[in-house]
């Protein structure tokens, strides 16, 4: 089982509320290293800030879902069951713990002259703060929650704007789509009207156009036959006389209309690359205001197996810099052994929410016995209906996970990972990465400078192509910049590249399944219930499977955060971008394109715009798992530790908020084409999309680590590109294959003529029969007008018409479609050539020229700040954490650590031993036992099973730490 998955071990089905019961699980940890500041501290002392904050909170200062509870529901017990309990939890403390704990707040005091609302640490009492305003707060302010969520909402609002001056560009497309000039759409839908929906059609005599139709599908509406065929519905039509096709009267694009479109094209090309200029502004103010771990540190990928001692690797290194080397990390490949201590010490808690405070859970024999009296005491006990359906149900379901585990399995596990534990202590363990921390930015770059190799001279060792001086025990070393300390996860370090690509394609293939399966499952809605139906179902899948993508990512291996991230986005992203759009398109016949009917393409995507518009945001806000906890489950918890956890606020992932923006890009250029008022819908999107976000962050979300301007960078460097290829790319093809209709005229002196009048046909969709009348008095013929169909392929590229219709081919471009499909289609190819050699070429580049010599640049400037002297800073300590535990879990030996670098602290406990891993299970291998005073000045480094850490510093009386 995942570590994070761990955290959700719970209690017995006897109790309504499935968390342990005992010590509040409280997030402080990962709340404070959200906030950027120092600040931990003891459980009574949060209980005091809880209590003072329920009793002097104003009803100005309160949210006003807590004015509602405490004025209208928490004096009825059918919603607080336990309110007149003695001792009992009190709902107005949850609420205190809500907006004191799970919300951001800024302090009252330190707004500066220019509005910037400063952060305040997680239950600050020394000042006053305040909630920030879900509609007031500036868009300044948001970097506060981290330069990542700043520059979210900042493209929100400048995408916003470039889609309404996009649409404003299309206007006259617009106009002419709703004139009579092109069509009649009356009686078209009014979010509808100004697309390129055709109402003017006509049946005619066609030729050759009826014999790749399957009766009774959807491509059947729009073709019949006389009533004397024999239409088999397996064979389809055979020994035809007279076939019959609807045609599209309205006119084709000219070149007027396809340069207003695209003008909007190359003006949406310029505002993209200003706002890739002004987003690597920010992103180089972010980096040069703010020094971290990462601009001082390397990381060596391929060490020694057996360099286990931090002090050589300290004087390797220490010719690098003028200064010290500050802090040495090496790694081992421990993870088993790490992960079954983390398993226990989950187990570990959520037992002791069956045990009296203290006890001694090495007495296996007391603990069983213990927990045996409390299960017959738990059977004497009434449930609930709530308990009883629950037990019956889901809880069953949720123990073959590990979930919902009664006390006496918790037991059983508890001391079987034990003995697992002390077998996994004998082993013999190999170091797997090394991490070294200088004192300054220069020593970082000298050592990268000098260090570069090429992959081929590292994968062969090739010492004699490298100075003497770069040569670590016979080794040519790996060494690159290393993510930060708190991204890094240090239990998927020892996974090998192949192994994570592997992991990730079987993940991505996974995942295209998943698109298949709910692409057919949005094409019956579609073809039974309607588009409408369609499109909400769509939707509703666009936020449930980021969810099932989350799991499957459990799969996956990855050395740090933001490559989880980046996976988790291009997995959610091809997802969202295939199941809203393209999938759309592929299961629509061609001849429904521009038709009017509710199931064909336009009014579809119409739909889905919509529901983007409402039905998302309202998703969002309505936050329906975490009401149900703070309404229901939250006031029949038992203690209020365990009431409490239900006011944790609901986590959200930036990567998935990222995906809901690229994806209306997506779709809005795809269909730009036939609808371009979906600029306007767009923008509306993008802007609801922005004050539903904000409202969220500030009144429903959990705090999250603050995030830097990676995502961004992907986002832009990636996806943004590709949307704005594939504008060009299906404009292209848009334009060319107007009127989608299939229908051509004969060569010249081939057609026949007198065909006009009235005829009693057979339809092929339906299967019966109707008089129709035909006008026109010549014939026509099938043409294949499509790149969707299987005879043209996806490989017609580009949309020129010497690709789209070779010599010989029935022709049905007017001559302005022809002009317009060559400057589209040679524009789509300049793009994607610029695509490939912007986006991969400089990647392809640097990857080639990576395998015959190091590649290394420089970022930004150096600070010229040492390491000592930066606040709020840490080295690389393995440590985890873990969301049903208090304080995050180290797992290596920090006595020759300066404490003030383990990025937080217990004040009731400063060694950490408490929070220590390492001394759960003694071993003959620690240099002490937990809580004794350090004996030895030195770790034993023969053969050590846990990850060996050593800083030199002026806390720590180092005499290198001035030099």
């Amino acid at each position: 089982m995942n570590i994070e998955e761990e955290a959700k071990v719970g209690n017995d089905e006897n109790e309504i509320d499935p968390q342990p019961t005992g010590q509040l699980l409280r997030r402080a940890k990962s709340m404070t290293a959200a906030s950027g500041r120092d600040f931990y501290c003891h459980d009574q002392e949060i209980d005091q800030m809880i209590d003072e904050c329920a009793k002097t909170d104003e009803d100005s200062s309160k949210t006003w879902t807590r004015m509602f509870v405490e004025r209208f529901l928490m004096n009825k017990s059918w919603y607080f069951p336990g309110k007149d309990k003695a001792n009992g939890p009190n709902l107005s403390r949850a609420y205190a713990y809500y907006e004191h704990f799970t919300l951001a707040r800024y302090l009252s005091q330190d707004v500066s002259a220019d509005h910037q609302f400063i952060r305040a640490a997680p239950g600050e009492s020394s000042v006053k703060t305040n909630l920030y305003s879900p509609f007031f707060t500036r868009e300044s302010t948001l970097g506060e929650f981290g330069i990542g969520v700043g520059l979210y909402f900042t493209m929100l609002r400048l995408l916003a704007i470039a889609l309404i001056l996009a649409g404003l560009i299309n206007i006259p497309n617009v106009l002419y789509y709703t004139s009579n000039e092109y069509s009649n759409q009356d009686n078209i839908s009014f979010f509808a009207k100004g697309s390129a929906i055709c109402t003017l059609e006509e049946w005619v005599v066609c030729t050759g156009c009826t014999k790749d139709v399957q009766p009774g599908s959807e491509q059947a509406k729009r073709y019949a036959v006389s009533v004397d065929v024999d239409v088999d519905v397996d064979v389809g039509v055979r020994d035809s006389e007279t076939e019959f096709a609807l045609r599209n009267l309205c006119p084709r694009p000219e070149l007027a209309q396809g340069m207003v479109h695209f003008s909007s094209l190359v003006t949406l090309l310029v505002i993209f690359w200003l706002l890739g200029l002004y987003e690597k502004q920010r992103e180089v103010i972010f980096d040069e205001g703010k020094q971290t771990a990462q601009d001082y540190s390397v990381i060596v990928k391929n060490p020694p197996p057996e360099a286990y001692d931090p002090e050589q690797w300290k004087i390797f290194f220490s010719q690098f810099s003028e200064k010290q080397v500050t802090s040495v990390s090496v790694l081992l490949n421990n993870h088993q052994l790490l992960s079954k201590l983390v398993h226990r010490r989950v187990l570990r808690n959520n037992l002791k929410a069956y045990l009296p405070r203290d006890f001694d859970l090495d007495e296996e024999d007391l603990v069983r016995q213990h927990i045996s009296m409390f299960l017959k005491e738990q059977e004497g006990e009434k449930r609930g209906i709530c308990s009883l359906l629950c037990g019956c149900t889901f809880i069953p379901i949720f123990r073959c996970f590990g979930y919902f585990l009664p006390p006496d399995v918790i037991v059983d596990r508890f001391y079987e990972v034990k003995d697992e534990i002390k077998e996994l202590l004998k082993k013999k363990y190999e170091v797997v990465k090394v991490f070294v921390t200088f004192e300054t930015e220069a020593g970082q770059r000298n050592a990268l400078d000098a260090l570069k190799a090429g992959k081929l001279v590292i994968m062969g060792n090739l010492i004699d192509q490298m100075p003497p001086t770069t040569i670590f025990e016979g080794r040519v070393l790996h060494v690159e910049e290393p993510p930060e300390p708190d991204t890094v996860r240090y239990l998927d370090l020892h996974v090998g590249t192949i192994t994570r690509y592997v992991k990730s394609i079987t993940t991505l293939l996974l995942t295209l399944g998943i698109v298949i399966g709910c692409g057919v499952l949005v094409q019956v809605t579609r073809r039974n219930l309607g588009s409408q139906y369609s499109a909400y179902l769509t939707t509703a899948f666009n936020s449930i499977i980021p969810l099932i993508v989350k799991l499957l990512l459990f799969l996956e291996n990855h050395p740090d955060e933001s490559k989880l991230q980046q996976s988790l986005y291009l997995k959610v992203t091809i997802f969202r971008w295939v199941n809203t759009a393209l999938l759309t398109m592929w299961f629509t016949p061609f001849t429904s394109t521009i038709s009017a009917g509710k199931r064909d393409i336009i009014l579809t995507i119409k739909n889905v715009l919509v529901a983007e518009m409402w039905f998302s945001p309202a998703l969002r806000l309505l936050d329906l798992f975490g009401n149900v906890g703070k309404h229901y489950f939250g006031p029949r918890a038992v203690t209020q530790d365990s009431m409490n956890l239900w006011f944790q606020g609901t986590p959200y992932n930036l990567g998935e908020r990222y995906t809901d923006l690229t994806k209306v890009l997506f779709v809005v250029f795809v269909y730009s084409v036939w609808l371009p008022m979906g600029f306007f819908f767009g923008a509306g999107i993008l802007l609801i999309q922005y004050y539903t976000d904000k409202y969220c962050l500030t009144r429903i979300w959990s705090q999250a680590p603050l995030l830097g301007p990676n995502l961004a960078k992907f986002s832009r460097r990636y996806f943004f590109t590709a949307a704005l290829l594939l504008f060009g790319i299906f404009a292209s093809y848009a334009f060319a294959q107007f009127p989608y209709d299939q229908v051509c005229d004969p060569p010249t002196g081939t057609e026949k003529t007198g065909l006009n009048g009235t005829y009693e046909v057979r339809f092929l969709y339906s299967n019966t029969t109707e008089a129709i009348t035909v006008t026109q008095d010549t014939d026509m013929i099938y043409c294949n007008q499509g790149f969707r169909e299987w005879s043209l392929g996806l490989l017609s590229f580009p949309a020129i018409p010497s690709v789209l219709k070779p010599d010989g081919s029935p022709s049905w471009m007017t001559s302005g479609q022809e002009q317009l499909s060559l400057i589209y289609g040679w524009a789509s190819v300049v793009l994607l050539s610029v695509f490939v050699i912007t986006i991969f070429g400089r990647s392809i580049y640097k990857t080639v020229v990576g395998y015959f010599r190091g590649v290394y640049e420089p970022k930004g400037r150096d600070a010229q700040i040492d390491f000592q002297n930066v606040a709020e800073i840490s080295v690389y300590i393995p440590q985890f954490n873990i969301g049903a535990l208090e304080f995050p879990v180290i797992a290596c030996d920090v006595d020759h650590v300066n404490k003030d670098w383990i990025g937080w602290n217990d004040e009731a406990d400063p060694s950490f031993d408490n929070h220590n891993v390492i001394f759960d299970i003694p071993n003959d291998g620690l240099s002490r036992q937990k809580h004794e005073s350090l004996v030895n000045a030195e770790t034993d480094i023969v053969a050590p099973v846990f990850s060996l850490v050593k800083s030199w510093s002026r806390a720590q009386g180092n005499m290198d730490a001035d030099s």
